[in-house]
């Protein structure tokens, strides 16, 4: 496993490389800075649930991070997040139409990669892609008048972050040769953990530390986006209980007021951390970890599945 990661590591350098200077600096900018591998990872574990690891599960594993990739350059740029992975954002260096055709160039490399794997790798490619752009749309339209936010926050993190996570295990379980009710678990499991691992995420942008995490708490609350804990302290807001919707008024007060000094964030994010609505969105996650795992339960016992359910606590258990 640890050979196979390695050279998934040496083919993303080979897959941005590109001879205009600026566009390879760029394009490895983000890359250079790390990242989880989340997507790369789960995709070899697919493979040798039912297979093994072959050059085109390798392949495959860097489709998924290139087009993950790319999408951080766009979301940075509708964010206007300053930092990722512990350094500056593209946007902020070289300005919005930089990283947004830097995105673009590293979509069309996962394209061109996908495209030799065959048409159904080339097909869940075009269909994730898909599912990425309407759930940044739906994320930037907001819930429709009457949606529960919730459901419509979990619409969101389905497109833009289980897509691709069950994308990977889809990828993974498909080349690496498992009977196909393999590959649809895999395409089960992935969603789940997927959402999973996103909503860990938003959690963690509040009570995570910077120096592990490598963004600036309280970048979503500054933003003025609206995850998880913060939809939940609005539902206990409009509850029948008085007590708790006083409570939830307090940190909201904090929340919704001017967010620009450092120190007025700093009391939002504690305040909001602090709260039980932070604690429920982690059961939360936990919750859609342990569907993940349930979901793997056809599967016979085996090292590959061990680590698919260590990889689901994994996603959750952490705190940066």
């Amino acid at each position: 496993m640890l050979r196979s990661l390695e050279r998934v590591e040496e083919r993303l350098g080979e897959a941005v490389h590109a001879t205009d200077r600026l566009a390879d600096v760029t394009a490895r900018h983000l890359l250079a800075a790390g990242g989880k591998r989340v997507r790369p990872l789960l995709a070899l574990l697919a493979a040798e649930v039912a297979g093994s690891v072959n050059e085109d599960v390798i392949e495959a594993a860097v489709v998924v991070e290139l087009t993950h990739l790319a999408s951080l350059y766009h979301d940075d740029v509708m964010d206007s997040a300053p930092m990722r992975r512990g350094v500056q954002t593209a946007h902020t260096v070289w300005g919005n139409t930089v990283a947004i055709l830097t995105g673009d160039m590293i979509f069309a490399r996962a394209s061109a990669l996908v495209s030799a794997l065959g048409q159904e790798p080339l097909m869940i490619q075009a269909t994730t892609f898909e599912r990425l752009v309407i759930g940044q749309l739906k994320e930037t339209t907001g819930p429709a008048e009457h949606e529960d936010p919730v459901s419509h926050y979990v619409d969101v993190l389905s497109g833009k972050t289980g897509s691709l996570i069950a994308a990977s295990g889809q990828y993974g379980a498909l080349l690496g040769g498992a009977p196909r009710s393999v590959v649809e678990l895999m395409v089960v499991y992935g969603e789940k953990v997927g959402l999973a691992f996103q909503l860990a995420d938003d959690i963690i942008d509040l009570t995570g530390h910077p120096d592990v995490s490598g963004k600036t708490r309280g970048t979503d609350l500054r933003e003025g986006v609206d995850t998880l804990p913060v939809l939940l302290l609005r539902r206990d807001a409009a509850g029948p209980d008085p007590a708790v919707a006083a409570s939830a008024h307090h940190v909201l007060r904090l929340i919704d007021g001017d967010l620009t000094d450092d120190d007025a964030l700093a009391t939002a994010v504690a305040a909001v951390s602090d709260h039980p609505a932070a604690a429920e969105a982690w059961q939360i996650a936990n919750r859609w970890a342990d569907e993940a795992i349930a979901a793997l339960a056809p599967l016979q016992d085996s090292v590959a599945k061990a680590a698919l359910i260590e990889f689901a606590h994994a996603v959750v258990h952490r705190h940066g």
